[in-house]
């Protein structure tokens, strides 16, 4: 059997993916299907794992709001895959050291296709004592623009107030 024969053989199922042009030679077309195919598997991949895997909560004040909404919801954080010691080493190697290593665990967590969930910026935290926005949590939403997989809980009524309904605040929403 050639290797378009093998390759239709896995199933009719892939075979309806395959857009196959007969100019070019049955290799040329074989290469094309299978790159089709590898990319639907790896996007109902991502679709499977995003509902099997615990989903990742982000946003700012990790002992304030990110750890108990995780806890809650049962839900994870940074903080489940990077021990506080790998998390110290990092910062007396400097911040720059520290955001690379948010970063890379954010573009794991979007690679193994797992549900993110946003529970956006802390208004007590920027509002009421002024602290300027988390550079971490900045980078988080700048990587996961566009993901398919993310999901924002927060609310937002203008500039200064926003949050999680149950956790920021709580009244009929």
């Amino acid at each position: 059997m050639n290797a378009l024969g093998r390759l239709l053989s896995v199933g009719s199922e892939w075979a309806g993916y395959a857009t196959l042009v007969p100019t070019g030679g049955a290799r040329k077309a074989a290469r094309a299907a299978a790159d089709e195919a590898s990319e639907q598997l790896g996007r109902q991949g991502a679709r499977q794992a995003s509902r099997e895997l615990k989903p990742v909560v982000i946003g700012e004040d990790m002992e304030q709001r990110v750890k108990p909404y995780a806890k809650q919801k049962g839900y994870l954080t940074i903080e489940d895959f990077i021990p506080k010691t790998v998390w110290q080493e990092a910062f007396a190697r400097g911040e720059a050291e520290a955001l690379a290593l948010n970063r890379r665990w954010i573009m794991q967590m979007m690679g193994e296709g797992r549900l993110i969930i946003d529970i956006g910026p802390s208004m007590s935290r920027r509002v009421l004592k002024g602290i300027p926005a988390s550079k971490f949590y900045e980078l988080e939403r700048r990587l996961i623009r566009g993901y398919p997989h993310y999901r924002k809980e927060f609310l937002r009524f203008g500039k200064r107030i926003y949050g999680v309904p149950g956790l920021d605040f709580s009244g009929p929403f």
